[in-house]
């Protein structure tokens, strides 16, 4: 797919896959142009335009000077009880209000990040085509209404349209709420790691792989979802345990296998996104990107 120009708008740009997204879109072409609050939080040598997501005006304004051809929006809010949050309300509406300002500047390809949340779960791989249970959560139901409005709105206005089903991603930076934002803290203060549900199955993916997979997939024609994911699954204490190792840790494990709601794995299927994207992950396994994210200074 080629247009007038590649100037990108990222959105989530200080996030656990926006930061990572930067060197890629840069190494593929982009002239990227972050949205933030704050310069000093983004990497690279990006184009920094400092507001508010949430202020309709400034989104206009922007919009109206850059005139991108694509928007790869990132931005949500994904830590503490984000899952009941209100807030998800509000990212719904800017997310809304980013795509109609990003059309009538001639915008013409977006891919927008969902969560495999929106799924309902089985015990084999996701595909894209799977049923979906997102009435469960505040963050579900805004994300999967945002997929629904934005997909009808695009094929209304002739705006190329990609939604990114992400899953469990992990990588430098990462809040101390979330697991291995926690085991990075407890590893650097020698404190125990307490894992409750170590049996559980996930498929987790690291931030570089999964910012990868966006500019791979916002630079290619296809449209409509892919999942973004490892396509493989990894109980939780060996994903723990893992990291502990590295590091000579291990004496700091204690895991329990309490029974819980649930599901006992989740795992997506990205056959999809490699063969419409060309997307090979750089890491080969899951202990060659944890160490990256452990050893890096």
């Amino acid at each position: 797919m080629s247009f007038l120009n590649k100037k990108v708008i990222l959105t989530g740009g200080t996030g656990l896959i926006g930061k990572e997204a930067i060197l890629p879109l840069l190494n593929s072409g982009f002239e990227v142009f972050c949205v933030g609050r704050n310069k000093k939080d983004f990497l690279g040598d990006v184009n920094f335009i400092q507001g508010d997501l949430f202020d309709k005006e400034f989104i206009k304004k922007t919009m109206e000077k850059i005139k991108p051809c694509y928007l790869l929006n990132l931005a949500w809010y994904t830590t503490g009880d984000y899952l009941k949050s209100e807030l998800n309300y509000d990212y719904l509406e800017a997310g809304l209000s980013l795509l109609r300002h990003f059309k009538e500047n001639g915008g013409k390809r977006v891919v927008f990040a969902g969560t495999c949340f929106e799924y309902k779960f089985k015990n084999t791989p996701l595909l894209e085509t799977d049923e979906l249970d997102c009435e469960k959560t505040e963050y579900t139901f805004c994300k999967n209404k945002l997929r629904e409005i934005a997909e009808h709105y695009c094929k209304q206005n002739g705006i190329s349209f990609g939604w990114g089903r992400i899953f469990y991603v992990f990588g430098r930076g990462e809040d101390k709420t979330r697991l291995f934002g926690m085991v990075q803290n407890n590893i650097l203060n020698n404190l125990p790691v307490n894992i409750k549900t170590g049996h559980l199955k996930k498929d987790y993916i690291y931030s570089k792989d999964a910012a990868e997979a966006f500019v791979k997939f916002l630079n290619s024609d296809i449209q409509g979802t892919l999942n973004i994911c490892s396509g493989e699954a990894i109980s939780v204490e060996d994903f723990v345990r893992c990291a502990l190792k590295i590091k000579g840790k291990e004496n700091l494990l204690n895991v329990e296998y309490q029974k819980t709601n649930q599901p006992d794995i989740i795992v997506g299927s990205n056959l999809k996104l490699k063969k419409y994207t060309s997307y090979v992950p750089k890491y080969n396994s899951i202990s060659a990107a944890i160490k990256d994210v452990l050893d890096e200074k």
